[in-house]
């Protein structure tokens, strides 16, 4: 069957720090529309991302994306990432605790499993710094932090049953170009372990 896929998320998947491919996700791209080897597209691939987003901002747009990408004559599959902005800390507090991210998460997945699309999720990629990353005053990303949400996302998908593919071990920290999106190696480590786990 022909496969439409819907790539959700964040600034990662938008393709920022890699301006040589613009992301994993046109690699992504251009691999399936490279297999079907004709001028007609067999298999669709859409990129429905947002610099910034937290979890609460993909609950927010995840029906109108399904309603707006879905192919009936299609296999449609929604590759979901998001998680990273949620954990970053802002004052001391973070931008969406941990309870609402299981929320949002569970929330996101119960739409989009109640609209036959079949999901993969992303697991959370780290940080690139052994210590905190600080872009303002007062305002950080933290591994740890990081760690501990991957850990809240792992759980829901496998009491969910939606697949998932770990992410947080595959980047080291000359794959970054700010130290949180990374660069065009980054990206393509990025690519190549979910084509690998597809």
């Amino acid at each position: 069957m022909k496969k439409n896929y819907i790539l959700v998320g964040d600034s990662i998947v938008y393709g920022i720090g890699d301006y040589d491919n613009c992301g994993w996700s046109t690699l992504f791209k251009k691999y399936i529309i490279g297999k079907d080897g004709t001028k007609e597209c067999n298999n669709f691939v859409h990129i429905a991302a947002f610099p910034g987003a937290r979890s609460y901002n993909i609950l927010d747009r995840i029906d109108h994306i399904l309603n707006g990408y879905k192919y009936d004559d299609f296999e449609n599959i929604v590759i979901l990432s998001v998680g990273v902005n949620d954990t970053q800390c802002f004052n001391g507090k973070y931008s969406v605790n941990k309870d609402v991210y299981k929320k949002n998460m569970e929330s996101i997945i119960k739409l989009i499993k109640n609209k036959n699309f079949e999901l993969i999720i992303l697991g959370l990629t780290k940080i690139g710094q052994d210590e905190k990353i600080e872009f303002k005053p007062n305002k950080y990303y933290d591994n740890e932090i990081v760690m501990q949400y991957d850990d809240i996302l792992k759980k829901v998908c496998k009491n969910n049953n939606i697949a998932y593919i770990p992410m947080f071990d595959i980047l080291e920290n000359e794959d970054f170009i700010d130290g949180l999106h990374p660069n065009m190696n980054g990206h393509k480590k990025i690519y190549e372990e979910i084509v690998k786990n597809l």
